[in-house]
């Protein structure tokens, strides 16, 4: 029996890289949490409401503004987390991080 045990020993093997660390763990739940990664930019301004999202782009709309910044807002279809049109979308808007979350919470529940 000890020969038999010996090499059930021998022949196990684990596949680290297939292996979930906690930290990872944590990472997706809090993904999940914040929201999907990408909505439509047509989700997020039903979300919105038109006339806070137009006060934000009469705002993106001032030359003070880069043109970048303002090009940006213009031609985007898609808002993709943690991107730059995101963050100065959120930032006319006056939404906080955690709004944020919930307008991707919110906008994913929207169907088109």
């Amino acid at each position: 029996m000890t020969s038999r045990r010996a090499a059930m020993a021998t022949t196990a093997s684990i596949d680290y890289g297939r292996l979930i660390k906690a930290r990872d763990i944590q990472a997706q739940a809090e993904a999940r949490a914040r929201g999907p990664a990408e909505i439509s930019l047509l989700q997020a301004m039903i979300v919105i409401g038109e006339e806070k999202w137009g006060q934000a782009m009469a705002i993106a709309e001032d030359a003070s503004y880069p043109w970048a910044m303002r090009a940006a807002l213009r031609g985007a279809t898609v808002l993709v987390r943690d991107s730059e049109t995101t963050d100065t979308l959120a930032f006319l808007l006056g939404l906080s991080p955690e709004e944020t979350d919930r307008l991707f919470i919110d906008a994913a529940e929207v169907t088109l």
